[in-house]
């Protein structure tokens, strides 16, 4: 009895970091870092708020270990693949360990795309540079050897398809079984790491590099904010900021937006906007029922390059919208990838909506995540690659 008690004293200060981690991830996945306290955390974790700061600094360093935390297991999956010989490696059951490793750590990709930003300098370098490693790991262990014919940038697409495929179910809570879920994924990542090169793809024209700017004052403060939300996030940025960018301060900035949450509903509002409108061209554009889907993902794709700004502010700070106003564009969300999910069904009749409303949600991580990635978009064909890659993904 006494080893006993010995164990779990010994065992207790570890297994409590392990549980201030999880409930501190689950907190800042839920709400954002900003709008979560310590004493949110404790309340969580059944402790105090003193307790926390026996294992952790600050809340910044409980950031750091969660992110860094929940990105080890998948660096241990890379690993042990790679330290495989290439003969005994088969692509599907590599594919499905990494799913695993996602599934049970599915708070990663919303805290590194959202919340990353919050690290301090050294933690934020250390997990670019993990973060990278496992793209690069990604392409030479999944991508290369079944496409050695691509050429870097169209295998680069390739990886970071796969792991937004993978990463996906941190978007979505589907009623779907877990060995189904692997299924589809590892199904759709082995269809996109095949697609198609770019020359035999068709897409929209790609999006043109320079613009002209917009001479409305309103148009201004909002491609403003935009800038500033998607650099430093809702909460990083005031509004007096906001205005002085493009030279409008004090009383005159409030004739165009009654405070900083008018100006991010306005965002979003265009955003949703624009999609709306691309969704309807491309339903008015495709005569053909099992041929919309692959025309609503070329228009999503195009509004997703010209406007990838107002997409990623759409993506990570809609938290900081009013309650009446988030539930609100939730609902315009669910509607619009039921849309995708019915003309999905028409391409492809054998899906049930479960495996429909899965494989809508990996089409759409995949788009999202690419656009936003900078090193992509060097690539004149990347548009239309995208496109291709996200058809393959559909299987469609």
């Amino acid at each position: 009895m006494a080893v006993d008690q010995e164990h779990q004293k010994a065992r207790r200060p570890r297994d409590r970091r392990a549980q201030i981690a999880e409930r501190a991830g689950e907190l800042f996945a839920e709400r954002g870092f900003h709008s979560v306290k310590m004493d949110d955390i404790a309340e969580a974790a059944g402790i105090t708020a003193r307790a926390i700061y026996r294992h952790y600094e600050n809340k910044q360093d409980l950031l750091s270990s969660v992110v860094l935390g929940e990105q080890s297991p998948l660096i241990d999956v890379i690993e042990d693949v790679a330290r495989s010989s290439p003969d005994t490696v088969v692509l599907r059951d590599s594919l499905a360990r990494l799913v695993e490793a996602v599934l049970d750590n599915r708070h990663l990709s919303i805290l590194w795309q959202r919340e990353a930003r919050h690290l301090d300098d050294a933690d934020f370098k250390l997990l670019r540079d993990r973060t990278k490693w496992l793209a690069e790991e990604y392409r030479r262990l999944f991508v290369q050897p079944a496409r050695p014919d691509l050429d870097a940038a169209a295998a680069d697409l390739r990886a970071l398809a796969v792991a937004s495929i993978t990463s996906s179910p941190a978007y979505f809570d589907l009623a779907i079984s877990r060995s189904r879920l692997v299924r589809e994924l590892v199904d759709a990542a082995e269809r996109a790491i095949l697609a198609p090169a770019a020359e035999d793809a068709e897409c929209l024209p790609t999006s043109a590099d320079r613009r002209h700017a917009h001479g409305s004052r309103r148009e201004q403060l909002i491609a403003s904010a935009v800038r500033a939300f998607r650099r430093h996030g809702y909460a990083g940025v005031s509004i007096d900021e906001i205005g002085s960018e493009v030279g409008v301060v004090g009383p005159a900035l409030y004739r165009y937006f009654d405070n900083k949450a008018d100006i991010l509903v306005a965002a979003i509002t265009r955003f949703y906007e624009w999609r709306a409108l691309e969704t309807l061209r491309a339903l008015e554009e495709e005569p053909r029922s099992d041929k919309v889907i692959a025309r609503l993902i070329d228009r999503y794709v195009y509004l997703a390059a010209e406007a990838t700004d107002l997409l990623a502010v759409s993506l990570t700070e809609r938290l900081f919208l009013p309650a009446e106003v988030r539930d609100r564009f939730d609902r315009v969300q669910a509607e619009n990838l039921a849309e995708w999910q019915r003309w999905l069904v028409a391409a492809r009749p054998e899906l049930d909506a479960q495996r429909a409303a899965v494989l809508v949600h990996v089409a759409r991580a995949v788009i999202d995540d690419s656009v936003r990635t900078p090193r992509l978009r060097h690539n004149p064909a990347f548009e239309p690659d995208l496109a291709s890659v996200t058809h393959a993904a559909l299987g469609i």
